[in-house]
């Protein structure tokens, strides 16, 4: 049989002493702790909140890109525009296919104010504006 610091054929009293010795030197440092706690928990706290950071960004980042959206798909119905008139009081111009509806919102209420001309291609102007004096858009 091994003899592991005596505590074996020592029994209990052996190790009943190296507790008091310990609980001797333990009361003596006291006063000056070696586990700074403090500074380690600043640290965890700094990595942790480093750690969350970067995933927040990450999942901004990875809404932002559309990854999961079926590329070539366009939605059926899509917001072109929002005017806010007051606090939950708003315009917008909605497109439904080819179709675009001028709509009113006031707090829980939706109404169709009007149907829009569908979308129409500008024509370019055939000959450009005059400008004011011979100076103005030359660089």
């Amino acid at each position: 049989m091994m003899d592991f610091g005596g505590w074996i054929f020592g029994g209990w009293g052996g190790l009943w002493a190296a507790a008091q010795d310990a609980g001797g030197l333990a009361a003596a440092n006291a006063a000056a702790p070696e586990f700074p706690f403090w500074q380690h928990l600043i640290r965890v706290a700094a990595v942790l909140s480093g750690m969350m950071g970067l995933l927040v960004l990450g999942l901004y980042l990875w809404k932002r890109s559309g990854f999961l959206r079926p590329q070539g798909v366009s939605p059926l119905i899509q917001v072109l525009a929002t005017h806010y008139l007051a606090p939950k009081k708003a315009l917008i111009i909605v497109a439904v296919g080819k179709e675009r509806l001028l709509l009113a919102s006031a707090g829980d209420q939706l109404q169709l104010v009007t149907s829009l001309a569908p979308e129409v291609q500008a024509e370019a102007p055939a000959a450009p504006l005059p400008l004011k004096n011979g100076k103005e858009g030359r660089g």
